[in-house]
This record gives C-alpha cells, structure tokens and sequence, in this order.
C-alpha cells in the first residue's frame, strides 16, 4: 500500500468518524429529550402540557455541552502531542527539554532517531511515563512537527532493542500513515460525549451542607443518558481504531524487516496480561486508551484495538506462547550499534558487525598471549573436550592446504554427504596418484559443522588465484562427485554456484556494491530465492504439507518482507530458476541485502526446534550470503568457527 491510498484511507476514517458522530449526536439529543420527559411526566403527573421550550432547550443543552466540550478540548489539544503526553503523566527526555537520565533512555532516544531516518520524517518528542511498569507505548500528534512517541518506564526495562525497535516502529507507523491526527480528533469528540455524564454527576453530588435538591432526579437521568454518550465513545474507538492497529503491526515489520521485534513486545505484554500486571496507573489512561500500543481492557467489540493473541498470530502465522517480562539490564548503546538507520535496514545487524570486529580484536590480543598460557588453555580445552582439540588441530592444518592436489582433495571431500558411498568412491577416483589425500581426508572429517563451510570458502577464495584450467578441472570433478549417485540435493546445487561465484576470482567493490533495487521491485526472485531455500530450511515441514501449500518459514518471510502485498503462487523452484533468480537478485541494493539475510535466519531460527539452526539450513543460509556478496547476520555468524589467515 502506498503513500497515497493511506492518506486516502485516513480521509476516509475521518468523515466516517464525523458522520459517527453526528449520528451518536442525534441518537443522544432524542434520548435525553426521552428521559428527561418520563422524569417530568413522573415528577408533575398533573401537569397539563410541556413546559414553554422544554424539548428545544433539552437539545440545546446537550448541543451546548457536547459541542462545547468538544471544542473546548480541542482547544487545549491545539499544543499537540505534548498535551497528550502530560494527561498521561509523562516526561520529555528529548532536547532541548530533557535530556535522557539513563541508559534505557539513551537508548530510547537512539531507536527514536534511527526509525525516524527509515521513516523520512521528522523526529518526534520523545516522552517517557516514568511511573507506569507495564509494557505500552503511543503516539500523539496533529502533524509530524508537534508529534510525540511516549513509552512507559516497563518498556524500556523488559524489551529488549530489537522489541523496543518494534514498539517505536508501530507507533511512527501511526504518524505515518495519519492515525494521530485522527486519534486527536477522537479524543475531542469523546470528551464531548462524556461532558453529559460530567454534568448529570455535578447535579446529583450534594451541596457544601450535604444537601440535595430536586435536581438530583434529573442529573440522575442525565447521568444513565450520559452513559450511553460514554458507551458511544467506546464504540467510536473501536470502529475507527481495531483495523489501524492491525496496519501498523504489519508497518513496523516492514520498518524493521523483523517478525521477532514487535512479536516479541507483543508477547512480553501477554505475559504481563496473564499476571495482572498491564494496568496503568494513570487516571487518564482509559480516556487515551485508543492511543495506546495495547489496550487493558477486554470488552470484545466495545474495544479500542484487536484480541492481544489475534495480533500475535497475524505476526507469527500461528499462535505464540508468552514470553517472560523479565526486567533486563542496561546496557549502553554507544555506537556502532546506534548508526542510523538506512532503507529500513535491521539496526541488530550492525551491532552484529560491531561484536564481530571486536571479535576480532580479543583474537589479536589473544595471538599475543605468552606461549605458557597458551600451553594451558589448550591443557584446559583438551580435558574438558578432547574431541575439540582434534577438531581445533585439524582445523588448524587447513590453515596449511596451500598446493592444489592438497585443495582438490579437501574441496571435494567437504562436498561428501556423509554415508553416500557412491560419493565417496568418486571422491577416491578424483584423487587416485594423490599421497596426502587419506590425511586431507581425515582431517576434513574431524571439522565440526561450525567450521567447514567456513573452509571450503577459503580454498576456493585461494584457488581462484590458480590458472583457469585448473579451476575448471575443479568444477568438473566437483559436478560428477555430487552427481555420483544420481541425485544432486538443494545444498549441493548451492555449494555448486558457491563454488563458481568464488572461482570467478574477487568481487570488485564496485560491483559487489551496485544494485539500484528496493526489496519490494525484486519481490519475484527473492521469492523464488526463499522458495528454494525453504528445500532445506523448511523441509521437515514441507514432508507434513501437501504440494501446494507454503511452509510457515516461507510465508512469515513473505510478511515480514512484503507486508500486505498478495503472495504469489506456491511452487518449489528448480536449479536453473535459482540461478536465474540469484541473477536477478544482484539488482539489490547492497543496503537491502542484509536485510533478506537478517529476515531469513531470524525467522529460520525462531522456528527451529531448538531455537537454532541446524548444519544443513545454516550452510544454504551461508551460501545464499556468498552468492549475494553480503555480510553474515549476527545470528548466523554465531554457528561459525572461522579459518584463520596463513
């Protein structure tokens, strides 16, 4: 959905609402003259006629006080968003007027800015409702300049940065798309539906000396008629709120190109919902309560936004168990973690980066270890897991495999499916008059999964320095291996276009860079790229499905990347689709390529048996990275151990 159909959509929910409340006006006019005229039928039985006026001055009081309470609160609602965010007890911690008192305001304020770069807005004041512990969040505003984004103090202690990210994404979501400006018309229309109510109680309440007077019939009907005024305004809420909410949850995936943020917030809220710990303190609190992420109440169709359980499974395409909301610890988000965010890329991801170059710095620290501590810690290693001496052992002779009969042997072995004995008696064909080729062998069999696609990338990145006919005898002995017992799998037909992208010699950064495309233009082959992938990440699922149905990982990634956009026929695409499709996959931006990465490998381990991927779904992952000349998201770099340079 483009710019345009929500701003028509946001025209259109306002004369709805207008229309709404015209009719609710008229409803409520009929209904006070109503009760007004029993309570003067029952008061003066002998009363001949009406009094002078009666009925006209009936509807003029409740205009009066309706539309006079309506605009009187518009007035004070002219401030904007700031206005809304004091009724709810906040705080500003933006500057020039606040500043952030600690690390999860810090952090606030970051999440904030980055959106607000994704958005291409400005950035709101940001607020914060110090004293609420339950996890919520709104926006408030008539127009981007006065707009606010407030989160409670429990938001910023149990949610994580990717679920605060989430939070923040569906609330600029609402900017957006011109909710707030609705919202803030909501809440001068509905304090004008009350005002009746207000008044009826003003006139039942007694006097200074505890007296009533013969009023008190009448601000008893004015209060039952105020009711229904009250019991309009909910049903205002919820015809123009329960559909937006929906529409923001799928923006702020789309913001975030992340199921995992705002699901994770979601289920954080249901936890503190089955513990009765979602209340807000504030009196005001039900009076907002359509501007707010989540609604306390559970009144069915009297509510302001959608069942809590029906949004989480809109996110995740099943039903979720609640997640603990725990309170979590600060931690600074100092750079490089808060760099801004561009073209809705996963802010998670360059913290990844961050973690991986100082990595890299403990391991150069760790080179200049004396040899003595060195000795222990490989004592140490040993006895706790001999196994991993031998693999650290063997891992550490690859480093070594520098002659080509020595790669040739080691490349071929790493493409063996283990048990396949036609494989393996290829693999002793393509190396006969080898000596080192048992040692390869043997070696190659101690590497753990963590590192031997890691490997087999560094042998081909050095072979591509050797003459063209060797590379290609490489390919060709490499093609009748997989080819050996009649059958090439999904992972081998990655490892094979692997093998040919990194044989081609270096990407030159200009081309690795290039790309002019956005996700959404490229959405047919990235599909044909996750439909492939789903041969391997999903295929215990696809075993349990029939032919035409889409596995769960294959329809949450198209969610997560293309929100609402239909999703295209099911089908399981062969090799030379894949090829075509990572062909055309090149037109990425080299921005949005670690997007489809972060979106693939969160949404494969979220659904993976263990909360983690498995060698054969983390290998195609890795695969589909090289074949796409981007970065490994953190997630999946977490399953590697990489080879050392030599």
């Amino acid at each position: 959905m483009r710019f345009r159909d929500h701003q028509d959509q946001a025209q259109a929910a306002t004369r709805r609402l207008l229309l709404l409340f015209a009719a609710v006006l008229v409803l409520l006019v009929l209904a006070v003259n109503g009760v007004l005229a029993l309570i003067y039928r029952l008061s003066f039985p002998w009363a001949a006629d009406w009094p002078r006026f009666f009925f006209e001055t009936n509807t003029g009081l409740v205009l009066l006080f309706v539309l006079g309470g309506c605009w009187f609160e518009m007035l004070r609602l002219r401030e904007g968003g700031a206005h809304v965010a004091r009724l709810a007890g906040g705080r500003c911690i933006s500057e020039p007027e606040g500043r952030p008192g600690d690390l999860y305001e810090k952090r606030l304020l970051n999440v904030v800015d980055e959106l607000a770069i994704a958005c291409n807005v400005q950035p709101p004041q940001v607020w914060v409702l110090h004293r609420e512990d339950a996890i919520n969040a709104f926006a408030a505003g008539w127009q981007v300049d006065d707009a606010v984004v407030a989160v409670t103090r429990g938001a910023l202690e149990r949610l994580t940065r990717d679920e605060l990210q989430g939070v923040v994404a569906h609330e600029f979501s609402h900017l957006v798309h011109g909710d707030t400006r609705l919202n803030m018309r909501l809440i001068g229309l509905v304090w004008g539906l009350q005002m009746i109510y207000t008044f009826g109680h003003s006139l039942v309440e007694p006097d200074e000396r505890g007296h009533r007077s013969l009023a008190v019939f009448f601000g008893a009907g004015l209060m039952a008629v105020g009711s229904l005024g009250w019991l309009a305004g909910r049903l205002l809420k919820a015809a123009v709120s329960r559909q937006r909410e929906f529409l923001a949850d799928a923006s702020a995936v789309k913001f975030t190109r992340s199921v995992q943020g705002i699901g994770g917030a979601l289920r954080k809220i249901a936890d503190q919902a089955w513990r009765r710990q979602d209340r807000l303190r504030n009196v005001q609190a039900e009076s907002l309560s359509h501007l707010f992420f989540v609604s306390r109440l559970r009144w069915g169709s009297l509510d302001s936004h959608p069942p809590l359980q029906e949004r989480i499974r809109r996110i995740y395409g099943h039903a979720v168990d609640p997640l603990p909301a725990r309170q979590l610890a600060p931690q600074d988000d100092d750079a490089p973690d808060t760099q801004p965010m561009q073209q809705g890329v996963v802010l998670s991801f360059a913290a990844g980066v961050a973690r991986r170059v100082s990595a890299e710095v403990v391991q150069a620290a760790a080179a200049a270890t004396p040899p003595e501590a060195e000795r222990h810690d490989a004592v140490q290693r040993a006895a706790l897991d001999p196994a991993a001496d031998t693999r650290q052992a063997a891992l550490g002779r690859a480093g070594y495999w520098q002659g080509p009969m020595e790669r040739r042997a080691a490349v071929l072995a790493l493409l063996l499916t283990p048990g396949n004995m036609a494989e393996l008696k290829a693999w002793q064909q393509e190396t006969d008059g080898f000596a080192g080729a048992a040692a390869v062998f043997a070696d190659v069999e101690r590497l753990g999964d963590a590192s031997r696609m890691p490997v087999f990338e560094q042998l081909l990145q050095r072979s591509a320095a050797a003459p063209v006919a060797e590379r290609r005898a490489l390919l060709e002995a490499a093609r009748r291996i997989m080819g050996a017992d009649g059958h090439a799998s999904p992972l081998d037909r990655l490892r094979w276009l692997v093998m040919r992208h990194l044989l081609a010699g270096p990407t030159p950064r200009a081309l690795a860079a290039g790309g002019d495309q956005d996700i959404e233009p490229l959405a047919e082959p990235i599909s044909v790229l996750t439909a492939f992938l789903a041969r391997v990440v999903a295929a215990d699922a696809l075993l349990q499905l029939p032919p035409s149905e889409a596995p769960p990982w294959y329809r949450a990634v198209w969610r997560g990347l293309m929100g609402d956009r239909p999703m295209p026929a099911w089908r399981l695409p062969d090799g030379d689709a894949l090829v075509q499709a990572v062909h055309q996959a090149g037109r990425l931006k080299a921005v949005q390529r670690p997007v489809l990465l972060c979106t693939w490998c969160e949404l494969a381990v979220q659904l993976a048996p263990q909360g983690r991927l498995d060698a054969a779904s983390a290998d195609a992952l890795r695969a589909m990275a090289v074949l796409l000349d981007s970065p490994l998201p953190p997630l999946l770099a977490a399953q590697y151990q990489e080879l050392e340079g030599r």
